[in-house]
């Protein structure tokens, strides 16, 4: 709580510093943006950017297949500006220090909303001394931003909404990531087991996650192949098998999840693997090479044995 607090008001005092820089390059424009400058400027005490970056974890970093980290110069460069824009949560701050650090930040504030207020009021009576003017004079029009400062001003306000929604995005997937890393480990030796559900109860699946395991309802073989490997549907082939797409099972897997809510099928890949070898005799074969990790742009292939030592439900194992 503490730490955020310190950065959100140094954040603030470091957009405050911003704005007075545009307004500087700006004085001989127009009254009217100068005045929503310095309002905006003050608008932004009261909202963090802790907003911006929470919704960039809720959109989360595009990738095609969810074992894809972010590119590691994004990466480099998000750490780089937390180290910056977040230094409080970035670097621990001892309690003592955080409180000295809250005080000077919070006399920094003072004195800078000081300077916003007289901002305002100055750019309010040019405003006045502006609409006069235009009733005096019809043809009288303030000048207009010139290509540079338009230039300055659109990108100043794409980089204040663009990188807190760039670096929670990449935060998300990182934390993801780690997750995965930690699920797929622990995953790696999960018991599973299947039962063929009724016929006639919908074609829809459904994940639920918990600490002690992970239950997927009513899915098939292809779907739960495309669901553990990362990958579409159409993706899943093995020649006109019926086996693929009926019956359908329910599927317990009992093993730690770290953590349920961020939980990916994906850290299911080996063990379902091994389960759907073991017990169905099917193969997975990813561009002619059997259990690899899956890779971007490949088809991936889901091959029955000759032999299995469990037929596949109804099917015959060498159909």
């Amino acid at each position: 709580m503490l730490a955020g607090i310190i950065d959100h008001l140094w954040q603030s005092i470091a957009f405050a510093a911003i704005v007075f820089v545009v307004a500087h390059l700006t004085r001989r424009n127009s009254a009217a943006l100068q005045l929503w400058l310095w309002r905006i400027a003050a608008l932004k005490f009261l909202v963090p950017w802790g907003l911006l970056y929470e919704l960039g974890g809720w959109l989360g970093y595009p990738v095609r297949h969810t074992a894809i980290p972010p590119p590691a110069a994004v990466a480099d460069f998000v750490s780089s500006g937390l180290s910056i824009a977040a230094p409080a949560l970035t670097f621990d701050l001892q309690p003592l220090y955080g409180i000295l650090a809250l005080i000077l930040l919070v006399f920094a504030t003072v004195v800078c909303l000081w300077g916003i207020r007289t901002q305002l009021k100055h750019s309010q009576r040019r405003r006045a001394e502006e609409a006069a003017r235009v009733d005096a004079d019809f043809n009288y029009q303030p000048a207009p931003l010139n290509f540079w400062q338009a230039t300055l001003l659109a990108s100043v306000t794409l980089l204040t909404v663009s990188l807190p929604v760039i670096a929670g995005a990449t935060r998300d997937r990182q934390r993801r990531q780690e997750i995965l890393a930690i699920d797929q480990q622990a995953l790696l030796t999960a018991k599973i087991a299947m039962s063929e559900v009724p016929d006639g109860i919908g074609i829809l699946s459904r994940v639920v996650a918990n600490n002690d395991g992970v239950t997927i309802r009513n899915i098939n073989i292809k779907d739960l192949v495309s669901m553990v490997y990362g990958i579409g549907q159409f993706e899943v082939f093995g020649g006109a098998m019926p086996w693929l797409s009926d019956p359908r099972y329910d599927v317990i897997v009992t093993g730690p999840v770290s953590v349920p809510e961020a939980f990916d099928p994906y850290s299911l890949r080996q063990p379902v693997t091994n389960y759907l070898y073991a017990q169905f005799g099917v193969s997975i074969r990813v561009n002619g090479s059997c259990q690899k990790p899956c890779k971007d742009f490949e088809s991936f292939v889901i091959e029955r044995l000759r032999s299995c030592p469990r037929p596949l439900a109804r099917n015959a194992c060498d159909t």
